[in-house]
């Protein structure tokens, strides 16, 4: 996590040296930024632009956590104009310049604000201060399940209602079809899929990739991103055509489109802005592997070859091995399914998706 020490004063930035100590020793990057006139003056501190309330908004798109040292009331002042929706707002903690108290402001949970508190209260010795419901209860929320094992929330809107039943100590009862890690659970009770329809009308999270889910008012899905799909294409196809394609694939399949952690291909294609923009509509990693990979993935497992693709391009194929390839561990969920000038294949990751990181970023 990338988290910028914010401060205004001397103490402020000399406290926040040591905050950064911190942060990095967890293995994260930190930067202490401070005012021009006071940045020169101390050794391992920049310079941040302009005054703070100008220089808010360019640190909010640049960092995913700003840690600032001043007053609470301040800190508010200067955030307030940039703070949109939980699920892109870094994470902000406020330390008074006494070093007394930690306390999580924004994006406690998805954003990692609480668990950033907590680091630097161990870490200088201060208080953390919490006040999210679902802490203060000492019951575990459901953003912070879904961000450690990377489930997207369906719909994300259910996170909150869910949370607000687990801070009320309502009964909620997690069914899942896939095996996950001992997670503490708290007041959470995990059962296999198979007893999904014994819930008694009380609150469920369905962990499950399938689509449609028939799924109530009281219910929260939760996807896993265990999803590597395998796009071959014409050159210059469009985003909205290759989304298209992918959407109707996994349609077909009767898998959600939120599982989709990688979007896979031939390195020529992964550099076009077509599909680099379809990885980004659907919310996952782009990756191309070289043609070499790609006829090596054939072999390997045992792929269908196609003699269109050599002729063109000089592989065995493309969106089938370069879908294999984006696993770590996977099988072929659906093998090469042909559409206008482009071929979509999807493979499932058999291993903890939750640990994996596929392929590499092009």
């Amino acid at each position: 996590m990338k988290v910028a020490v914010v401060a205004v004063t001397r103490q402020g930035a000399e406290l926040g040296l040591k905050v950064a100590g911190v942060i990095r020793a967890a293995g994260h990057q930190a930067t202490v930024l401070t005012a021009p006139d006071l940045a020169g003056k101390l050794c391992g501190t920049d310079a941040f632009e302009g005054t703070l309330g100008n220089a808010a908004g360019v640190l909010f798109s640049r960092y995913r956590a700003l840690v600032m040292i001043m007053a609470l009331g301040i800190a508010v002042r200067v955030i307030a104009p940039h703070v949109r929706d939980k699920a892109t707002d870094p994470a902000v903690v406020v330390l008074d310049e006494g070093g007394n108290f930690a306390v999580s402001v924004l994006s406690g949970h998805l954003g990692g604000a609480n668990d950033l508190a907590r680091l630097i209260a161990a870490g200088i010795g201060c208080t953390a201060v919490i006040t999210t419901a679902t802490d203060v209860r000492g019951v575990p929320a459901v953003d912070v399940l879904a961000r450690d094992l990377k489930l997207a929330p369906d719909p994300p809107g259910a996170v909150k209602k869910v949370n607000a039943a687990l801070a009320r100590g309502e009964r909620v009862v997690i069914f899942t079809e896939y095996e996950l890690p001992r997670i503490q659970t708290g007041p959470l009770e995990v059962r296999p899929w198979n007893e999904a329809g014994e819930a008694d009308g009380g609150w469920r999270i369905l962990v499950t990739g399938r689509e449609p889910v028939a799924a109530g008012e009281r219910d929260l899905l939760l996807r896993p991103r265990n999803l590597a799909v395998g796009v071959g294409c014409k050159r210059g196809k469009s985003c909205a055509e290759i989304v298209g394609e992918v959407k109707r694939t996994l349609e077909a399949a009767g898998r959600s489109p939120l599982c989709v952690m990688a979007v896979a291909t031939v390195g020529a294609r992964a550099c076009e802005e077509g599909m680099a923009e379809a990885a980004r509509e659907l919310g996952s990693t782009l990756v191309g592997f070289a043609p070499a990979e790609l006829n090596a993935a054939v072999e390997r497992y045992g792929l269908q070859k196609s003699g269109r693709a050599m002729d063109m391009m000089g592989v065995g194929g493309v969106c089938e091995p370069a879908a294999m390839l984006a696993c770590r561990r996977g099988s072929l969920l659906v093998p090469k399914r042909k559409g206008d000038g482009i071929t979509v294949a999807v493979a499932e990751e058999e291993s903890a998706w939750w640990e994996s990181d596929p392929g590499r970023p092009t």
